[in-house]
């Protein structure tokens, strides 16, 4: 038998592409169950502190207001592993954005007049948000995102460093990012009898069953969450966000099916980002280009919240051989929302800023960059020492230098 065609460039008809292009598909929040709501959050509006007051007279006075929860109204949840979902739970206001109170109505208009329309009194606390360098709080921690050690140390890499006949220190900042899919973040949730029906934006509905099945103390056969369609993610859909929670809490609260999309401004507040990394990276190398020294060193933010730490170093570890080494994290808990998945998280950042320094050496050398990074391709996976299963940087670089005429290019930066 002959070998069955690759898929790889072959045309393929999407199966739900013609739902979506003529409008027919329903995403998370389009499902209009009979009797169905509206929400919507009303945030923080300080960057740490508590809340003291909350008057919601107001809201409850306009016409099609069925309820505004509050850490004192809304129904209670059972202890989960993600502190970000602890919504409505306490009177704490961890970061700015955080829900303090959700107002639900007949309407969308409705419900967002009645939001705004809460009145919140706060006791601020001191804050910090401001990432650095030199952070008195930094630590280092023992794992980062994707369960990598934070540091891992081969050979003596200050030492190499020093000896190297060519060297770069540089540094380099990467902002935070924030993941905008087209649709927002948003569900439609519902209760019958003790079952709990949910329409989610998610990219993971299994995960979102699991964890809303502790939370509300149900088995998770009396969870169902549909996502037939997802209007893009990039990470921030991977797990379960505050809008679900918040939607099943209202649902449960008036018993009736409550539809909540986040508004856009929230999103940076509530679905993760991309937390900004400072990077220090020292290259020192013979003059034929051979490495002797690697150390890339990060320092990040977290939230007070929940520890997430982009694996920013990692990159590091396994693109080039060098006889010494070190990659290393330092994290900065602050007054700021949870960073979280976006587009491979830690190694986007960590790629740019390994990348850049090779460069850099490249000049310093007077050396041809890929030509640079071929004679430092490694034979095997330098952080395990583990053959490689398939590995064809190089022929990709070679092709890709051939392509767009790279040796007919004026090489000055």
């Amino acid at each position: 038998m002959g070998s069955s065609p690759s898929p790889l460039g072959a045309p393929v008809e999407r199966r739900e592409g013609r739902a979506k292009v003529t409008g027919a598909a329903k995403y998370a929040t389009e499902y209009a169950p009979p009797g169905r709501v509206h929400a919507w959050p009303v945030p923080a509006t300080v960057a740490r502190g508590k809340v003291t007051s909350l008057d919601t007279s107001a809201a409850l006075a306009l016409p099609g207001v069925l309820a505004v929860l509050t850490p004192d109204t809304a129904p209670r949840l059972a202890e989960g592993d993600d502190p970000t979902l602890a919504v409505l739970q306490d009177a704490r206001v961890p970061h700015h954005g955080w829900p303090v109170a959700l107002a639900v109505a007949e309407t969308l208009e409705t419900a967002r007049e009645a939001a705004r329309a809460v009145r919140v009194g706060y006791a601020s606390e001191p804050h910090d948000t401001a990432l650095a360098w030199d952070h008195p709080d930094a630590y280092e921690p023992d794992e980062v995102n994707g369960g990598y050690p934070g540091e891992r140390r081969q050979g003596d890499p200050e030492g190499a460093f020093a000896e190297a006949a060519v060297r770069v220190d540089v540094s380099y900042t990467v902002p935070p990012l924030h993941n905008h899919p087209m649709e927002p973040h948003g569900a439609t949730a519902m209760w019958q009898d003790d079952s709990l029906t949910v329409f989610d934006s998610s990219q993971g509905a299994d995960t979102v069953r699991q964890v809303l099945a502790r939370l509300f103390s149900l088995p998770e056969e009396r969870v169902s969450v549909v996502s037939e369609h997802v209007g893009g993610g990039f990470g921030s859909k991977g797990t379960p966000r505050p809008h679900v929670v918040l939607a099943a809490l209202a649902a449960r609260h008036t018993g009736r099916p409550v539809q909540l999309a986040l508004p856009r401004r929230e999103l940076t507040e509530l679905v993760g980002h991309r937390a900004p990394t400072l990077h220090r990276l020292r290259l020192g190398a013979r003059p034929d280009g051979t490495l002797t020294s690697l150390i890339h060193e990060v320092t990040t933010h977290t939230s007070r919240v929940k520890e997430f730490v982009e694996q920013a170093a990692v990159p590091a570890r396994v693109m080039y051989t060098s006889g010494s080494s070190r990659t290393s994290h330092r994290a900065v808990a602050l007054d700021v929302p949870t960073p979280s998945w976006m587009r491979a998280p830690g190694e986007t950042p960590g790629m740019y800023a390994l990348e850049s320094a090779v460069d850099e050496l490249a000049s310093a050398l007077g050396m041809d960059p890929v030509e640079l990074r071929v004679c430092n391709e490694p034979p095997a996976e330098p952080d395990s020492g583990h053959p490689f299963s398939s590995r064809h940087l190089v022929e990709c670089l070679r092709e890709g230098a051939a392509r767009f005429g790279w040796a007919e290019r004026d090489p000055r930066p």
